[in-house]
């Protein structure tokens, strides 16, 4: 089963950051914080590489004027 949104239900914009820097990921998350995005949450990810890189998930809310 689906359902249409209702139509004043907020709709949102995410973006995610991935590194296993912290000082680059400090960095990405002070930029898209100036461009209006909020931390939602973080985990951690398997690279094609074999390696590990945090992930953090952001999301900002889209203006009604832009749906």
């Amino acid at each position: 089963m689906s359902r249409e949104p209702a139509a004043d239900a907020p709709r949102y914009d995410y973006k995610l950051l991935a590194t296993n820097k912290t000082s680059t990921m400090q960095k990405e998350l002070n930029e898209v914080g100036r461009a209006g995005f909020v931390f939602c949450g973080v985990t951690v990810a398997e690279t094609s590489f074999g390696g590990r890189e945090v992930v953090s998930i952001l999301r900002r809310q889209v203006s009604k004027e832009l749906r």
